[in-house]
């Protein structure tokens, strides 16, 4: 009897000790955010990915995890799981990264990466107004900004008329890697084209003047004279 005592109850001991750790924590509870401007709830964070639906201005979400920068993790009214951007501009939820904003040696990594992708595809991609078809490597100039940034986890819209108003504005004389530079090409001051800034004055984007991608100055000649603005979304 002593024999068994002696066995048993070192064994307990160790089932109940195992237990109480192998129970899982309590998950962070769910915040509750309200849709004000209509985005696309999709299936993974990734603009490339499938759209379940647009969530509507004044929808309710439960805001499960922020996965990164950009993207919130969250439960719509009838209880399914997705992802939207995390702009600030979509929703009322907040978070101590800023809403979008990295770190400085952060963004910094990242504009590197992105600009790196961006020269890779240099002689391989050509232009065609109104057009988005990574397959055939053929974008415009916004589409391939779009389509450069999502091979990085950064969600932006296609079309420069939704490009001016991304991210916060920034003067010519402070612009750093990974900011988008805009341009007025047309009779007009509309703004219709955009690309990357590299640095050292340049930027990198897809033209129909080579009908591919290109590197160019920001500070001589054509491209100095249609200049308007600048966007950072890093």
């Amino acid at each position: 009897m002593n024999l068994i005592k002696k066995i048993t109850l070192p064994l307990l001991a160790l089932f109940v000790a195992a237990t109480v750790f192998a129970f899982p924590a309590p998950s962070q509870a769910a915040s509750e955010a309200k849709v004000i401007y209509g985005v696309n709830f999709r299936s993974s964070p990734s603009t490339s990915s499938k759209v379940y639906r647009m969530l509507k201005k004044g929808e309710t979400v439960q805001v499960l995890s922020q996965v990164n920068s950009y993207w919130l993790k969250v439960k719509d009214k009838n209880g399914q799981v997705g992802y939207i951007s995390s702009s600030s501009k979509y929703t009322t939820y907040s978070s101590g990264s800023g809403g979008g904003s990295t770190s400085s040696s952060n963004s910094s990594q990242l504009a590197d990466r992105i600009i790196a992708t961006a020269r890779s595809l240099m002689g391989k991609v050509s232009y065609q107004y109104g057009v988005r078809n990574p397959s055939k490597y053929i974008f415009d100039c916004s589409s391939f900004v779009e389509y450069v940034f999502e091979k990085h986890g950064v969600p932006l819209p296609w079309g420069t008329k939704y490009l001016k108003n991304e991210g916060v504005s920034v003067s010519k004389s402070n612009l750093k890697k990974g900011d988008l530079v805009l341009f007025a090409t047309g009779s007009s001051n509309t703004i219709n084209h955009v690309g990357i800034y590299i640095g050292n004055g340049e930027f990198i984007h897809n033209t129909p003047s080579k009908n591919g991608v290109a590197i160019n100055n920001l500070n001589t000649g054509y491209w100095k004279d249609h200049y308007v603005t600048a966007r950072r979304v890093l």
